[in-house]
């Protein structure tokens, strides 16, 4: 009998799944996934909520397990034409894809792209920071995403610059997200993205 890990469990999926859609209304804010996750980094955990047979995904980092896949049981493919990206966020100068974007008609076919990094809270305040704006967040809202690359943030901002195209992000550590949606506008503290 085989055993099926935490993180692909129905119940576990679902709650996830709940923090999910938090995280997207809220851009910014950070989801705790490890009570649900089962020991597994947390992309997995979304991409187990989001993800079936019919859901197209890139790999483009190798971050997958062969389990991991089989688990998954959706459709791999290239980031150019993926709706769901997996890729390590901290480890290279940007994305050396290009992900759909969608189209005036049919919005919805931009990727989302799940971005890997050490952690999102570095020490001592030298990490990456944005200050967001847009819906779900009253005013201003300011945003610790850590090792992320800064390339990323200035590729985003050319992917959402003509909403409603474009790619959602969602940063992830081991254990916790943080969603930033097309429609959420962000500036890299002391910069510009």
């Amino acid at each position: 009998m085989i055993e099926v890990p935490a993180v692909f469990q129905p119940r576990n999926q679902q709650r996830v799944f709940r923090l999910l859609l938090d995280a997207m209304a809220r851009p910014g804010t950070v989801a705790d996934l490890s009570p649900w996750t089962g020991g597994k980094p947390a992309f997995l955990a979304i991409l187990a909520s989001l993800c079936d047979g019919g859901t197209t995904l890139a790999d483009s980092d190798g971050l997958l397990s062969a389990e991991d896949l089989r688990f998954l049981a959706c459709l791999q493919t290239d980031a150019a034409s993926a709706a769901f990206i997996a890729a390590r966020g901290d480890e290279r100068p940007g994305p050396g894809f290009q992900p759909p974007l969608g189209t005036l008609t049919a919005p919805e076919l931009g990727a989302t792209i799940l971005l890997c990094i050490e952690t999102l809270a570095a020490k001592g305040g030298d990490g990456l920071q944005a200050i967001l704006s847009g819906p779900g967040i009253e005013a201003e809202k300011r945003c610790e995403l850590g090792t992320l690359h800064p390339a990323w943030m200035e590729r985003r901002a050319g992917w959402v610059s003509f909403f409603p195209l474009g790619a959602d992000f969602i940063v992830c550590d081991r254990s916790r997200a943080v969603a930033l949606p097309r429609t959420t506008r962000a500036v890299i503290a002391g910069g510009r993205a």
